[in-house]
This record gives structure tokens, sequence and C-alpha cells, in this order.
């Protein structure tokens, strides 16, 4: 986080002597910004199929359908440069769990995508008194619009959609209310007396 002073305008390093209408116009501007950059969830790999372990009660001579972990058969992290919404992780590391037996696929281990957004502002205070300014405000989250992807679909057997982002918004912002979203703007006036 960080705010920073403009130094033009009364009281300030450059134009300290200027009039009072021109202080009005170069006087008492600030920039503010906020950074923030995350690392990635670490996503679990799941498998859906006819219970391989026979742990799901049925009265029925079909296995029940459950949801487990996959088994595991090699790194799914793509390097950096290779991923991309349509293929966040390399899917063909996992394979449906064998028959009496659980997944060897441990929790985490896909690195799901991060957040790096920034937010800036711009302000102005307009000093009629001692005691009373106006201040004018406009603020931009995620000024620069990046994209900060959703975790892709890490349930290998949904053929087709596996290791693909279907949205944007990251993943951190609910936490950390970083509102990693699409760019947008607010402007807004403030009386202080």
């Amino acid at each position: 986080n960080w705010l920073y002073q403009l130094p033009f305008g009364r009281g300030r390093t450059f134009l300290s002597d200027v009039n009072r209408l021109a202080n009005l116009a170069i006087g008492g501007w600030e920039l503010s910004g906020i950074y923030s950059i995350h690392s990635g969830q670490f996503l679990t790999p799941l498998w859906t199929g006819p219970d391989p372990v026979g742990i799901a009660h049925t009265t029925s001579r079909t296995p029940q359908v459950v949801t487990l972990r996959p088994d595991q058969i090699g790194d799914p992290n793509l390097p950096k440069g290779q991923r991309s919404v349509n293929r966040w992780f390399d899917a063909s590391a996992f394979t449906g769990p064998q028959p009496g037996q659980f997944g060897t696929g441990a929790k985490g281990t896909i690195k799901g995508p991060g957040v790096n957004v920034w937010h800036l502002g711009l302000h102005k205070n307009f000093e009629f008194s001692e005691r009373a300014r106006l201040r004018w405000e406009l603020t931009a989250t995620n000024a620069f619009n990046h994209p900060n992807w959703s975790n892709p679909n890490t349930n290998i057997t949904s053929a087709g959609n596996v290791g693909v982002i279907s949205g944007v918004g990251g993943v951190n912002g609910a936490s950390t209310g970083d509102q990693p979203g699409a760019r947008s703007f607010r402007m807004g006036l403030r009386l202080e007396w």
C-alpha cells in the first residue's frame, strides 16, 4: 500500500508561493495504490466413477458412483509458458484408481492460478478554510485489467473440461477483499468540516 502527496502548491516543495486560485488547481493532489500478488491455491485432483473399493453402501449389485482421488503417474504441473485457460495442468498425469485400491493422487498436487492486481487512486483536496475542505477521488480497481483466473476443473473424468478454466475473478478476492475482477472505476466527493 502507498500514498504519495504530489509536491506542488502551498506548503509543498514546488510552486509553494502560488496564489490561492492557482493553488486550487495544482495543490492538494495525491496518488495512492495497492498491489497484491498471491500464489495459486493447491488443488486436489478428483475422479468420479463406480466405487472401486466398496466403501459406498448400496443394496444394488451395481456399485455406487463416488468421487475419489485418482492415481497419480506423473507431475501434473506444466511449465509456466505452457499453461493456458484451456490446459492449466497435464491431465494425463492421472488415471482412475485400480479396483480394490484408493487412488495415489495426493491432496494439493495441482498449483492453481495466482492473483496479480493493482488498485490505483487519484485524489484532490480543495481547502476552503482551516476547517472545511472538499475531497474528490477517482479510484480504479484492477487498473491494468490483468486477467485473474478462477481455478480449473480438477475432475479428470470431465472429458473436455479437465484442466480448463472457465471463469475470471481470481481465487483470493473473497478472503482478502482484493476484488481482482475486471477493471472498474469509482468517483466520489466528500465534504469534510
